[in-house]
């Protein structure tokens, strides 16, 4: 903690002599106040996004009822950010969850850790990116319909190579690439505005809403409106359904951590962040979706639009608020712009997040090129080539399967966080056997700590469950139900590549069938590559007394 008299550049230096004894070189322009690192992961988590995204799905397989589930999943979550804050105060590193556990179980499970959640973070950044088209087809048909009978996202774009759809996708991805690279600074003030965009607008739509659009009572919210029929009435299946939309928005709150080398008094300030971003994010949340399911003038409508993938927030609030709110801008698009504003900083902040994952491993040579991608640039100081590299990435699905089946993929992004989450829980836990932490840092659970850290690991598996189950009543009984279709497809006919459905693809569903495969090449990977290489940028020598792996 910063002492009386003490300036940035002392407390920078500080921050600096943490790192280097962690092994670490401070190269990383360290500039973020507690604001901007609070921003980073508020606007990964990005409640707007997520519920603007995922609100319908999750309304057609729980009805209203669906939002109980936000309070649990806050609530699991909550005390995985508990752990996590800790962990920032201690090792403020980029990196996050990959560095926790590496430096605090072993090597192989904080390289798979780290493995798992850098695929997650750029699978989340395609998913985010489509999105932005999805934002805008919403703000060009409020203002001018369809184009000849045909959506606007399927017109052709301005180069005549391809459809709007992936052009604006796309562009999305080279514009997040290129402030990414520029410098950190440029990306905290985009976040930062973006944040105060989101609060705001978010609060100031759910007061409207609650105060001139109460279309419905209260006890709405403990209704299904038929949703279990699909499961045999099973209302614990059904309910089990209603998390679609709050699991795939509450996570990144770690980012906060990752950032922690660009942060000054980062010991202090990480755990702030890691905790403010999902307090504020669960705060907004409830206030917001309360007043979104009140404003609904016709439920089972909705959940009707829900399930053909439609998106029943901008469709009630523009059928509540058709008036105009500032000169030919209706309030339902001003929600759109705010929306849009709200999906960039997302995308932004999770591009960042990813290429600090691909830098702190590349960093430690535990990826291919990693010399490459673990380089610092000397003049923004930023890992510019880590930031293009997911950006690369990021677009492949995009390019190869399509803007609907990148979407698709955060299915598998949101399981596989999940996963990375339980795999740095189990870290920490075998650790706090060991008797860590040895030494106090800034942010401390103390007793509490094993406690907290068992009743999170316990939460995640659950959740992890609850995402790799598909529709298969024969294994699962009701909850494998129909509407598991949807939580976790098959990979079978999912994908599109150059107009032709992949069709002679196995019956696995999708999240099984892509960790399976990052399963397999990444363990081929860490034993030819990894296993038994002493790369890390860290060496005994140089650890703290916290960080001795026994």
């Amino acid at each position: 903690m910063a002492g009386p008299g003490s300036t940035s550049q002392d407390v920078a230096a500080r921050d600096d002599a943490h790192l280097r004894s962690l092994g670490i070189k401070p190269e990383l322009k360290r500039s973020l106040g507690f604001m901007a690192n609070f921003a980073l992961a508020f606007s990964f988590i990005s409640v707007s996004t997520g519920s603007y995204g995922n609100f319908g799905w999750g309304l057609a397989l729980g009805g209203p009822m669906m939002f109980w589930t936000w309070f649990v999943v806050i609530g699991g979550q909550l005390l995985v950010a508990l752990v996590f804050a800790e962990l920032a105060s201690h090792y403020p590193v980029a990196g996050s969850i990959y560095q926790w556990s590496k430096r605090l179980s072993h090597r192989a499970l904080g390289w798979f850790t780290g493995w798992f959640y850098f695929w997650a973070q750029v699978l989340t950044v395609t998913a985010v990116a489509v999105i932005v088209a999805y934002v805008i087809d919403g703000i060009h048909a409020a203002s001018y319909g369809t184009v000849a009978g045909q959506a606007f996202l399927d017109t052709p774009d301005p180069t005549g190579v391809t459809t709007m759809f992936t052009f604006i996708a796309i562009l999305t991805l080279v514009i997040t690439t290129l402030f990414n690279a520029f410098g950190v600074r440029l990306v905290a003030i985009l976040n930062n505005i973006g944040v105060a965009t989101e609060i705001l607008g978010m609060l100031v739509f759910a007061l409207v809403l609650l105060f001139f659009a109460n279309n419905q009572s209260p006890d709405v919210l403990m209704k299904t409106y038929g949703a279990e029929d699909a499961n045999n009435g099973n209302m614990l299946a059904t309910f089990m359904l209603g998390f679609f939309m709050s699991i795939f928005i509450v996570y990144g709150f770690d980012t906060a951590g990752t950032f922690g080398e660009e942060t000054i008094d980062a010991g202090r300030q990480a755990p702030r962040g890691v905790l403010s971003s999902i307090l504020i994010s669960g705060a907004v949340g409830v206030v917001f979706l309360l007043a979104i399911i009140l404003s609904l003038k016709d439920i089972p409508a909705s959940m009707k639009e829900g399930s053909l993938g439609g998106f029943p927030i901008a469709t009630t609030i523009s059928d509540n608020l058709s008036g105009v709110a500032f000169g030919s801008l209706t309030w339902g698009s001003l929600y759109l712009f705010v929306i849009l504003a709200s999906v960039f900083v997302c995308t932004l902040a999770i591009h960042g997040a990813a290429s600090r994952m691909m830098f702190s491993m590349s960093r430690d040579r535990h990826l291919p090129l990693g010399s490459v991608w673990g380089h610092v640039n000397t003049r923004t100081r930023t890992p510019a080539n880590a930031v293009i590299a997911v950006g690369v990435i990021a677009a492949i699905p995009i390019l190869l399967v399509g803007p609907i089946g990148g979407f698709t993929l955060a299915i598998v992004a949101t399981g596989l966080i999940y996963l990375s989450y339980f795999l740095c829980n189990l870290g920490v836990a075998f650790a706090r056997r060991r008797g860590w932490p040895h030494t106090k840092a800034y942010f401390s659970l103390g007793r509490w700590g094993m406690l907290i850290n068992i009743v999170a690991l316990l939460y995640g598996a659950v959740m992890i469950v609850n995402i790799a189950l598909w529709a298969s009543p024969e294994l699962f009984g009701d909850f494998g139900g129909p509407g598991r279709a949807t939580w976790n497809p098959l990979i079978t006919g999912l994908f599109t590549i150059g107009g032709q459905k992949l069709d002679q693809l196995p019956a696995i569903p999708i999240y099984e069938a892509i960790v399976g495969t990052l399963l397999v090449v990444g363990g081929l990977y860490y034993i030819l590559s990894v296993r038994g290489r002493a790369h890390d940028v860290e060496s005994a020598a140089d650890l703290a007394p916290d960080e001795v792996i026994g």
